[in-house]
């Protein structure tokens, strides 16, 4: 369900609900906790980085000011273990019963363990939980610095046997740089590009920006055995088209990368859990540009948990 940001309040916040969010130095981050009148959100969780900058600290601020109830568990960013383990048990902690998970500022490795956890928890002790997705405005270029590690999703190890080529899929979003250290980490004999469709996207401007990036990555390497289009904003329509456009008659490494949305980066997740032979990626950087990463849009989009789990994208020969 697509609502506009002004109308959070109202249809997130007509009563009191458990929280889950992740609080950064994106505005994005507390737009969805500040939606929510202050003091009535007594339960919940936010999940913050270990030695975070002083404007991360500042959004922490800002929010535990309107809602001091909340519990705050630090995240070490560069332990993926350490973050899976905190994650895990910070979820299995509380009741989702009837909760917001705001799942906008979620780092994609970060994004695609929560998912797996969330995938774990008995159905009925997260009744009518809701995913929430605050939508950019406008982003920056470049959004951050250097890569410093490629690395295997914790869950999304997959099955890489080394007798096997590999087949890299990326989908790509707003970093060139980022999509060029996967590809030169993996060094995949075919490479598969997706790039946002347009109809399914949830920024015109930011489009466009994607088919530029897209097209300057694809002119760059020789291996390219096929490109497709995803949705942004839809996450089931995303592993459907996985499902249409990864070959799996031939015996090959599967690696994907999702550099596009959060809800595209759901969409790869899904996907996944139905193919545990396939690993997902993540690329980590020393620094993004926090000064002007992004702004807020004019779109949330709010998704139920269980009709997530409860879709299933057709295989290929269904």
């Amino acid at each position: 369900m697509n609502i506009p940001v002004t109308d959070l309040s109202a249809r997130l916040w007509p009563k009191s609900r458990p929280l889950v969010a992740r609080l950064s130095f994106e505005n994005r981050s507390t737009v969805v906790a500040c939606a929510a009148p202050a003091g009535t959100l007594r339960k919940g969780i936010l999940f913050v980085s270990e030695g975070r900058s002083e404007l991360a600290n500042e959004r922490v601020a800002e929010v535990r000011k309107q809602h001091p109830d909340l519990r705050v568990v630090e995240l070490r960013t560069s332990d993926p273990l350490n973050t899976a383990v905190e994650i895990n048990k910070a979820i299995s902690s509380i009741s989702l019963v009837d909760a917001v998970v705001d799942v906008t500022a979620f780092r994609r490795e970060e994004l695609l363990m929560l998912l797996e956890v969330l995938r774990g928890v008995d159905s009925s002790k997260r009744r009518n939980c809701e995913l929430v997705y605050v939508s950019a405005g406008k982003m920056a270029d470049p959004l951050s610095g250097k890569v410093t590690q490629c690395r295997s999703v914790v869950g999304y190890a997959g099955e890489i046997w080394p007798t096997r080529p590999t087949r890299l899929v990326v989908l790509m979003g707003f970093e060139i740089p980022r999509a060029r250290a996967i590809i030169e980490t993996y060094e995949p004999r075919h490479l598969v590009l997706g790039r946002g469709l347009r109809s399914e996207s949830i920024n015109l401007e930011l489009s466009e920006k994607n088919d530029d990036f897209f097209k300057e990555l694809k002119s760059n390497y020789s291996n390219v055995e096929s490109t497709f289009e995803f949705s942004a904003r839809d996450p089931w329509a995303v592993a459907a088209e996985l499902e249409r456009s990864i070959p799996r008659s031939e015996r090959s490494n599967i690696v994907i990368a999702p550099l596009h949305t959060k809800l595209s980066t759901i969409g790869v997740g899904l996907y996944a859990q139905d193919h545990r032979d396939v690993q997902v990626c993540y690329a980590e950087v020393g620094a993004y540009n926090e000064e002007s990463y992004s702004t807020v849009g004019s779109s949330a989009y709010v998704l139920s948990l269980t009709q997530l789990f409860r879709q299933r994208a057709p295989r290929q020969g269904d």
